[in-house]
């Protein structure tokens, strides 16, 4: 298992207007196919039956563990 020596960052993605049925598919979109996780998920009421849907996501940045570490040279 890689060390997890680098920090996240939080992609967030906002939806506005969305009628209540089509929640679940607008989340299932915007998620497939990415190489995040999920980190939260937002649903607010506007009006009547319309949702604000908010989607943040969480991207993990690794960094090199042994970057003060100078590189080896065969032969020495």
């Amino acid at each position: 298992m890689p060390a997890e020596t680098g920090s996240r960052v939080i992609i967030s993605k906002q939806i506005p207007d969305i009628p209540l049925h089509l929640i679940p598919k607008t989340i299932a979109d915007q998620i497939k196919g990415k190489c995040t996780s999920v980190y939260r998920i937002t649903a607010m009421k506007t009006f009547q039956n319309r949702f604000t849907v908010i989607i943040e996501t969480r991207k993990r940045v690794y960094r090199s563990p042994h970057t003060d570490v100078p590189p080896k040279i065969p032969g020495q």
